[in-house]
């Protein structure tokens, strides 16, 4: 027996002999194919013997506008329209009339129990969606079915199901594209720094950032679709009156736009932050209004820093503006572009008549025979990044000469090109007043010291003298010639004094060469008796004869100055030492003469070592005015020559070196 009810002959019925051409309906090529298959081969069995219910499910089969397929049967024979032919792909026609199973292998440990079961239940089933592995002829792919199956009954039992349905393939792909899409845009809608929000053409709230939702203190569910304003209300800083939408502004307008200045932003809580902010139109294919785009941001950070970079620029206005030193602002190729007040008053001249023209040409400069020339080589170097200062005479349009100490300054941008060049002179002409007056007050001080060393060398060979002419008019003749002898000796070392005296302070207009024995004869011998007395030991050595050219008298004024200090170092005798050595000047390399002034005294002690060189710091107590080593220091600078010092108080090795360096040639001022 047939397992198929509709395998049985059918009791004989009207109609019951018709031709499968007339129990087929329908037209297209499943319709046909149904007619003229061999069902005799199947199970189903010759279309002539089908049951009324095969025909009519197979009919609607044929005849659905949607994809459809009727499994008919314990083996779910196969038969579909022409809706539904793309899912078999290469295996029609052959699928027609074949068991499910064999047909759709792939697919079949996925649709394959629904079926089963909806067959042995005799329950509809509907899936949405279903992701089900199908070869539709380019090999197995995934493809999204909506899937739907209902029982089939025949004499009030199961024969078989019918199903529509329908590849949702390519929507699913283009919601799951659409959600990708969403969920990128999302992303980067988060990872804004500045806040977000996005509304509807109708300017209600679609979408905003954290950034949004911290500033406007609004969660995006509790703003989602309603009106912005709503959410984004902003006032004007100063009038506190409301500022118009931007929303509504980009509806009106059509265009992106960008709010008024000073803008604040009232949070939720009823807080406020500075904002600036700007709106964007969202259009679609057509042109038309889709959205609008809100992008805002906290500037109340912004504005603090604004704020004091406005008041540190004021108050370095006002610095510029007040300063007594003489400063300005130049092109890199000297074209002056400011300069403040007390420039001005230096030439008489007002803003508008210097600015624009060349530094070198105005009246700072150009009433000074020599300083234009001066000035354009210092820009040149400065221009090429180095520092440059010099000391300037300058002439005023008054005719009144004064002295600065002028600088340029360049002014480098981040990669190291000079933007600008500051000029800055400082007026030290009553400095360099000062200056000379301790000078000249120095040298009457040492003139005073001098004469009083002077005055005890002559004395004492006056004294002896005197003792000799007396001896000699009550000695015998013999006798009296040899006392006349010592007194004509002790006369001529007093002339010897006196010659070196002069050569001590006699200055010639020029710079001369000496030898270092040559400088340290005067000196030492005007210290001849002082050393004897005072009981220090003289170790001279001189290790070259090479002269040095300077001016003689102001050398002897220093190693004057620091024999003298040495002796007052050394109180209850001791050993001075005398040195001469050629040598060199590392940090220029110039080569020179080395004069050295060492004793066995006392030493200095670190904390007055780094002072000794300034002026009116003395260790003498009101025995001493300070200006001795400051001189000293001056006159060594002029020459460009070096002073150093070192000393030592350690008992036992205690004692102080000085080391006067002077070039060989002539370099001083």
């Amino acid at each position: 027996m047939s397992l198929f009810r509709s395998a049985k002959p059918s009791p004989p019925q009207s109609g019951s002999c018709e031709t499968a051409a007339a129990r087929i309906v329908g037209v297209g090529e499943m319709a046909e194919l149904v007619r003229s298959h061999d069902w005799s081969s199947t199970p189903v069995g010759p279309i002539e013997g089908w049951s009324r219910e095969l025909v009519a499910i197979v009919n609607l089969t044929l005849c659905s506008p949607a994809p459809a397929r009727t499994l008919w049967g314990p083996d779910m024979i196969l038969i579909y329209n022409d809706g539904y032919r793309p899912i078999p792909g290469k295996r029609h026609p052959e699928a027609l009339g074949k068991p499910a199973r064999e047909v759709y292998k792939e697919s079949w440990p996925i649709v394959g129990p629904l079926l089963e079961e909806a067959y042995a239940t005799g329950t509809m089933f509907s899936h949405r969606k279903l992701q089900v592995p199908i070869d539709s002829g380019s090999g197995v792919q995934d493809s999204s079915l909506d899937y739907t199956f209902s029982p089939v009954f025949e004499e009030g039992k199961i024969a078989g199901l019918f199903g529509l349905m329908q590849d949702v393939t390519g929507e699913v792909m283009a919601t799951r594209d659409l959600r990708e899409s969403e969920a990128r845009a999302t992303r980067v809608l988060q990872s804004i720094g500045d806040a977000v929000i996005v509304t509807d053409s109708e300017a209600r709230v679609v979408q905003m950032n954290r950034v949004a939702e911290n500033l406007t203190g609004w969660r995006l569910e509790e703003a989602k679709g309603d009106p912005l304003q709503q959410v984004f209300h902003t006032v004007d800083e100063g009038t506190r009156e409301p500022v118009e939408s931007p929303a509504e502004k980009v509806r009106r307008l059509g265009t992106a736009v960008e709010l008024v200045n000073h803008t604040i932003l009232i949070r939720k809580d009823g807080s406020e932050t500075a904002i600036d902010d700007s709106g964007a139109p969202v259009l679609d294919d057509n042109g038309a209004l889709a959205g609008i785009v809100l992008v805002f941001r906290d500037i109340t950070r912004q504005r603090a820093e604004a704020e004091a970079l406005r008041e540190s620029a004021a108050r370095l206005k006002a610095m510029y503006t007040t300063s007594l030193g003489y400063i300005g602002l130049l092109t890199p190729d000297g074209v002056i572009v400011d300069c403040n007040r007390a420039s001005l008053e230096f030439s008489g001249t007002d803003r508008t008549e210097v600015v624009g023209k060349g530094l070198a040409d105005s009246p700072w400069f150009a009433g000074t025979p020599g300083a234009p020339e001066a000035l354009r080589a210092a820009m040149a170097r400065a221009a090429a990044g180095e520092f440059v200062r010099y000391e300037a005479s300058l002439n005023r349009p008054s005719g009144e000469t004064r002295i600065f100490d002028f600088s340029l300054t360049p002014v480098r941008d981040t990669d190291g090109r000079v933007l600008f060049l500051v000029p800055e002179g400082r007026d030290i002409t009553e400095f360099r007043r000062a200056e000379s007056a301790l000078l000249k007050s120095e040298k009457l001080a040492a003139v005073g010291r001098l004469a009083s060393s002077i005055a005890h060398e002559i004395n004492n060979p006056l004294e002896s003298v005197m003792n000799l002419i007396y001896l000699a008019r009550q000695a015998e003749t013999p006798k009296a010639r040899e006392y006349l002898d010592l007194a004509d000796q002790e006369i001529r070392r007093v002339s010897i004094i006196a010659n070196q005296t002069l050569r001590f302070h006699k200055q010639a207009s020029k710079p001369q060469a000496a030898s270092g024995a040559d400088l340290y004869s005067t000196v030492m011998s005007i210290y001849e008796g002082r050393l004897r007395n005072a009981r220090v030991k003289v170790e001279k050595r001189f290790r070259t004869d090479k002269p040095a050219v300077c001016f003689q008298g102001d050398v002897r004024q220093v190693l004057n100055n620091l024999v003298g200090n040495a002796l007052e170092a050394m109180p209850f005798g001791g050993r001075l030492l005398i040195r001469s050595r050629s040598g060199r000047n590392w940090a220029t390399g110039k080569a020179g003469l080395v004069l050295t002034i060492g004793d066995t005294g006392t030493g200095i002690s670190p904390a007055a070592r780094k002072n000794i060189f300034d002026a009116f710091f003395t260790t003498k107590g009101t025995a001493g005015n300070g200006l001795g080593l400051w001189v000293c220091q001056e006159i060594v600078n002029r020459h460009h020559g070096t002073l150093r010092v070192r000393s030592s108080q350690r008992q036992g090795s205690s004692g102080t070196a000085f080391a006067l360096f002077l070039p060989f040639e002539a370099e001083c001022q």
